[in-house]
């Protein structure tokens, strides 16, 4: 599976299954209530830091 991280987006590139996976994965890390665009955004702000 391959998965591609822009500033605004996220594309994953695979079978269903790995992206259901993939997704458990954000959703046991990050929280259940969290949405993708939190996500980005914890990530920018990351990178914004160093």
């Amino acid at each position: 599976m391959k998965s591609y991280k822009g500033e605004h987006s996220i594309h994953m590139v695979g079978q269903a299954w790995q992206i259901r996976i993939m997704l458990k994965q954000w959703q046991q890390q990050w929280g259940p209530g969290t949405m993708i665009k939190d996500i980005l955004t914890k990530n920018r702000s990351d990178i914004d830091e160093k």
